[in-house]
């Protein structure tokens, strides 16, 4: 359910506000038309998540404490914080200035604040929020992002507030070693 959250949470992030060329309309009783203009919206949509999910980012990762492995992302036992790896299609610039315009509060997340910052040595734009889980505890979602050429490295993560101490390092470390293969 977290990794839902956080993938639906940056999925949002990362869309590329293109605006609707058709609409859809089905009347009861009769069978949907699909449109050229539908079918490729179609086809977009499954190559920029291809895009997005794929497997061109490599990071260390401590494989000890985040155990759970989904390809794109990595958990720890329980579920309760993991890192998961984007390549979003926009350059940083571009990425970096979406980012900073994005609402305060936006689907139960309430975004912590947004900042552009070095760690060691690599420019990162930091965005943090949080939110509550399903038992009421807070929950806090950090998301990297790094440039790499045309597109963006997002290295999403989250884990429960309390737990920050012991997860933050770990995350960072992955960041800062988050490349594209060659």
């Amino acid at each position: 359910m977290r990794i839902f959250l956080i993938a639906i949470m940056f999925l949002s992030v990362i869309s590329c506000g293109k605006e609707n060329r058709s609409k859809k309309e089905t009347l009861k009783g009769t069978e949907p038309i699909t449109t050229e203009t539908e079918e490729n919206n179609s086809e977009e949509l499954q190559d920029a998540l291809g895009g997005l999910f794929n497997d061109e980012i490599v990071m260390e990762i401590d494989e000890t404490v985040f155990v759970v492995d989904n390809g794109t992302n990595r958990a720890n036992e329980d579920m309760s914080a993991g890192i998961m790896k984007m390549l979003a299609p926009q350059p940083y610039d571009a990425f970096k200035e979406k980012i900073m315009k994005e609402p305060e509060e936006q689907n139960g997340v309430t975004s912590l604040g947004v900042k552009e910052t070095e760690i060691e040595g690599r420019k990162v734009l930091v965005q943090k929020s949080m939110t509550l889980d399903e038992t009421g505890d807070k929950m806090i979602m950090i998301m990297y992002a790094l440039p790499a050429g045309e597109k963006t490295i997002m290295i999403s993560s989250y884990f429960m507030e309390k737990e920050e101490s012991k997860y933050l390092p770990l995350i960072e470390k992955s960041v800062v070693t988050a490349q594209l293969k060659n």
